[in-house]
């Protein structure tokens, strides 16, 4: 439990110390986040709705898992952007990231992109570990102005991150990927009718 606390505490110090440091720099952050398991081919829709935030002015926020957060990463990498993008890590080092992403967010960061550490340590027990992923998901919500997440049928942690967002109205974009938007009382996901990449998009509209 005093681990637990002290976890919570420590992240929500450095969560506030970042979002003072972007507040200064009057930055719009958009989350753009989602599963673990969307497929490679979704990839460039993910990248290609990056370019788009990018162009209009968005500074980017992610969480550095493998999937969707490793698609939105790989793409500022390839157009030399990452300067314009923050990774709200759960970890508090690059050994908590999977294997199969490190050597990318060590890059990222050595191309001028932001890196908010965590709490977490990689070995710790499971539960901590999903207490520190949640707190992650609930860090990037609380820096966002929108949320952008690409969903499918095992989306725990994005449903979460969405839930987390519709609490403080912020606007968001569900992409579904051979799933149902997800069901929430007062919020009615209407279809996104300006094309381009944007196309398969729900944007929320809040009933109350």
């Amino acid at each position: 439990k005093e681990k637990e606390r002290k976890m919570t505490i420590s992240c929500i110090q450095e969560s506030k110390k970042r979002e003072a440091g972007l507040a200064t720099q009057s930055l719009k952050l958009v989350g753009v986040v989602g599963s673990r398991h969307i497929p490679y081919t979704l990839s460039s829709k993910v990248g290609d709705i990056v370019e788009d935030l990018l162009s209009r002015h968005y500074h980017i926020a992610t969480g550095g898992a493998i999937g969707v957060d490793q698609f939105v990463v790989e793409r500022l990498l390839r157009i030399g952007r990452s300067n314009q993008c923050t990774v709200y890590s759960p970890w508090q080092n690059y050994a908590g990231f999977p294997i199969k992403v490190r050597a990318m967010m060590r890059q990222f960061k050595g191309y001028g992109g932001h890196l908010l550490w965590g709490a977490t340590g990689s070995n710790e027990p499971y539960h901590l570990i999903k207490m520190g992923l949640l707190l992650r998901n609930q860090r990037l919500v609380s820096a966002c102005y929108g949320l952008v997440a690409f969903i499918d049928e095992g989306s725990r942690g994005s449903i979460f991150t969405i839930q987390k967002a519709i609490s403080k109205r912020l606007t968001i974009v569900v992409f579904p990927h051979e799933c149902h938007l997800p069901e929430i009382e007062f919020v009615k996901w209407v279809p996104l009718k300006c094309g381009g990449c944007w196309d398969g998009g729900f944007k929320s509209v809040y009933l109350k």
